[in-house]
């Protein structure tokens, strides 16, 4: 029943920001909320953006790169998904981490998404630590500082494998599969 209670309550205040809110039309199909409330972090939930009116005033354009990646890709389909599932197997540890690595790997999914975009890598982890002291969200949203933050910087700071070393990946599976057979 626990689980049940937290997961109404959620969508209560989530229901609450949006309606609260006001409302700017980014496209047929996703709204931007602006909240007066500072306290709140970005996050996105269906089709709207949450963000105070700081956050709008300062670094909307980051912001709204990777909440909308999180409405591209349907992310809060696979939150409402990963918290049928607590309600359900809430006594279950494995339960609530397949729902925090989901979460983990929306919010690389995410990270990439602004990265490609152009921004400046080093002002969005500042932005990303800034964001992750001490402003809490709605459990079933994505928010901007949900993940692991050590592994999500590190994730960035990753190099992208040259072309050379993918070649090398692929002609190990011919090897592969001739030392199987």
């Amino acid at each position: 029943a626990l689980p049940i209670s937290f997961t109404i309550a959620s969508y209560l205040r989530l229901a609450h920001l949006v309606s609260s809110g006001k409302k700017i039309p980014l496209s047929p199909n996703i709204t931007l909320v602006i909240s007066a409330n500072e306290q709140i972090a970005p996050f996105s939930w269906m089709k709207y953006v949450v963000m105070s009116e700081k956050d709008y005033a300062e670094c909307s354009s980051m912001i709204l790169t990777h909440e909308l990646e999180h409405l591209a890709q349907r992310h809060w389909i696979d939150m409402v998904f990963a918290q049928l599932i607590i309600i359900l197997q809430w006594f279950n540890p494995a339960a609530w981490l397949m729902r925090d690595e989901i979460r983990a790997v929306h919010e690389f999914q995410a990270d990439a998404a602004v990265l490609n975009s152009g921004a400046n890598a080093r002002q969005y982890q500042l932005l990303l630590i800034k964001k992750a002291v001490g402003i809490s969200f709605p459990a079933l949203a994505n928010s901007l500082n949900h993940s692991k933050l050590k592994k999500r910087i590190t994730m960035m700071l990753k190099s992208k494998p040259r072309k050379s070393r993918r070649l090398l990946a692929l002609a190990t599976i011919p090897a592969a599969i001739a030392a199987v057979a």
